[in-house]
């Protein structure tokens, strides 16, 4: 059950994740590359460097978000096992136990 958790985790966020590029597209760079027809060689520097500064954003957004979701810290970071609070169970044989027993009895 566990690997189809991560696997609609993942769905889910790149469903997400694909609506955030739609409307990305259609509020930032349809407009941006209208406007850049009409623009000047600075105002296009402009819209270039603010259009590699969203795509900075978004990609670590992407990158994150899908590190948070396949919790990839995990392979990385395992956690530890606590052998050095444990201590070792002291096995005893049943028959040694049992003739001391019984040596105690009679």
């Amino acid at each position: 059950m566990r690997g189809g958790r991560a696997i609609w985790a993942v769905v889910v966020f790149l469903a997400g994740f694909a609506a955030l590029i739609s409307l990305l597209s259609r509020y930032f760079l349809i407009p941006a590359l209208l406007a850049a027809n009409d623009a000047t060689a600075v105002e296009k520097r402009q819209l270039s460097a603010l259009a590699t500064l969203l795509l900075a954003v978004v990609l670590f957004i992407l990158g994150v978000g899908l590190m948070l979701v396949l919790r990839v810290r995990r392979f990385f970071f395992p956690r530890s096992t606590g052998s050095e609070s444990r201590q070792q169970t002291t096995h005893v044989d049943a028959w040694t136990e049992s003739a001391k027993r019984m040596k105690n009895q009679s």
